[in-house]
């Protein structure tokens, strides 16, 4: 009875070797793929840092283009009324001219 208890131990024993080994292979594996997910989680915070940086850059050049085109557009009637004001004065030149 004791050397088959010891026998069904023994087995038992070496069983949750084995099983220990394959665990460890097995999380050692895993463990690398989670490493190179974090890795690329992180190089991927860091390009969309960067995007962000491009972008709030680029957003703020165009606040600024729309400043100086309200500027420019702000002009055009004044510019419009200046052109009508030349054209009359030409033609009125014109008709001295020709009569």
């Amino acid at each position: 009875m004791a050397d088959l208890t010891l026998q069904v131990l023994t087995e038992i024993r070496d069983e949750a070797r084995e099983f220990r080994a394959e665990t460890r292979s097995t999380l050692a594996g895993q463990g690398h793929r989670l490493a190179l997910v974090e890795a690329d989680s992180k190089a991927t915070r860091t390009d969309m840092a960067g995007i962000q940086t491009r972008l709030s850059s680029i957003e703020g050049r165009l606040t600024s283009v729309e400043r100086h085109m309200a500027a420019l557009l702000s002009v055009v009637p004044v510019m419009n009324e200046r052109m009508d004001r030349f054209e009359a004065r030409l033609t009125a030149l014109e008709r001295q001219a020709g009569g």
